[in-house]
């Protein structure tokens, strides 16, 4: 019991344990010691700030800590695992349950929306789209951006960007948060409202934070700061009274009208808004079955309920038809966007839908000749057998197609934006 009592043991409740850790890197030109027998203990529920400068070993500690390195000598428990020892598809998998990452640079896909880079976690770990959806506008109703789901990268400030990164590393529920020089490419108050939002994360969920930065007044909202220098802990100190990020933001002068951190950069949104991005390709079959279904439907109430012969009523089924397309094309885009389409995707869906039941009836036209092609002239191409028909008084029936079909794509194009679906 007495050889018991006298290991050096970290506490049962430790979620992170460095025991003689030393990470060593052939430069070629030689041996860089970037950290030397490390020995630290972390709490759950601990925010940590690890302070240094540069070259002091505190990316080092942060690559391990995250699981994106291993140590050349020691042992890293995390969550009890030792995952020093793991080999690299092992470590990755622990990175996405245990740890949730926060970069200087943000990292954000630039061409997704806000919403899409909160769902990409979950689609590695292979949740449904509407799991994803609800548990990503989640994280960032959390971090306060609500209203931005459907906002870019670039609609966005620097402090919407990392409160998006926030909501991100927040959508699979982890224990710990990784945060690497978050504030570094901020403004003062844009900081103190990242730093604001990882207290309150820390106070109210339990969420540990370990947070680098070079920065000592960045270190002092953290409860516990670990100075680094030269690839050892010099000093480890519990601030009793860490500095209240939300208090220090009131006390900050309000910003001028129209400046505010938060706001959207009106020039790129609006011509964003305008484009809305792809289309997807299913909206097109989506609408050809709401077609069917709408003139199915519509032709059975004439038949069997009305009792009215179709040929004297077929303009209904078409008019349901058409109806029943742009209703369930307009959802279908809502649901896949994940926000109402904007005006130029519903042209394009409208043009393109068109334009693709032309290019099949000229195909039929085209197959129809041909079958037929014996019967007229055999010896002659299929396309001198068009111009003839064409130059025999078939002209205009192609000019009343083209303006039908410009006609049916600007009903389209109006019926979608009658239901297309806001928030």
């Amino acid at each position: 019991m007495a050889a018991a009592l006298s290991l050096p043991t970290a506490p049962a409740q430790a979620l992170i344990a460095l025991d003689h850790v030393s990470k060593d890197y052939d430069t070629g030109g030689g041996l860089v010691h970037a950290m030397r027998d490390v020995n630290l203990h972390i709490d759950h529920g601990e925010f940590v700030a690890i302070v240094g400068t540069s070259g002091s070993g505190k990316s080092t500690m942060m690559n391990i800590l995250g699981c994106l390195d291993r140590p050349t000598r020691g042992t890293y428990t995390l969550a009890g695992l030792d995952v020093g020892e793991r080999a690299g598809d092992s470590r990755a998998i622990v990175r996405n349950r245990i740890i949730g990452f926060i970069f200087q640079g943000f990292n954000l896909l630039p061409r997704t929306t806000a919403l899409e880079n909160c769902e990409l976690p979950l689609q590695y770990r292979g949740v449904g789209a509407r799991e994803r959806r609800r548990r990503a506008t989640t994280a960032l109703e959390a971090v306060g951006l609500g209203d931005r789901l459907d906002h870019k990268p670039n609609q966005l400030s620097g402090g919407q960007q990392q409160r998006v990164a926030i909501a991100r590393a927040l959508v699979t529920d982890p224990p710990l948060l990784l945060a690497d020089e978050p504030t570094g490419n901020l403004d003062t108050r844009t900081s103190l409202e990242v730093l604001a939002l990882l207290q309150r994360l820390n106070r109210e969920r339990g969420i540990t934070i370990i947070l680098v930065t070079h920065e000592k007044d960045i270190a002092s909202c953290a409860s516990r700061v670990v100075t680094m220098r030269d690839g050892r802990i010099v000093s480890d100190v519990v601030q009793d009274a860490p500095l209240d990020a939300a208090a220090e933001l009131a006390a900050l002068p309000l910003p001028d009208q129209g400046g505010g951190t938060l706001h959207v950069t009106q020039g790129p949104e609006t011509a964003a808004q305008r484009v809305g991005g792809p289309v997807p390709f299913s909206v097109y079959p989506m609408m050809w079955l709401g077609d069917v279904l709408g003139a199915a439907v519509a032709a059975v109430y004439v038949a069997v309920v009305l009792g009215i012969s179709l040929g004297k009523a077929a303009w209904v089924p078409l008019v349901a038809g058409e109806i029943g397309k742009a209703w369930l094309g307009a959802r279908w885009l809502r649901r896949r966007l994940g926000r109402p389409a904007t005006n130029d995707q519903r042209v394009r869906v409208a043009l393109w839908y068109t334009l693709g039941v032309v290019a099949l009836l000229v195909v039929t036209l085209i197959t129809v000749v041909t079958s037929f092609k014996a019967a007229l002239r055999p010896s002659a191409p299929v396309l001198d057998l068009l111009g003839e028909l064409v130059t025999r008084g078939a002209l205009w029936p192609v000019v009343g197609i083209g303006g039908i079909s410009a006609f049916l794509a600007l009903l389209r194009y109006l019926l979608l934006s009658l239901f297309n679906p806001k928030r």
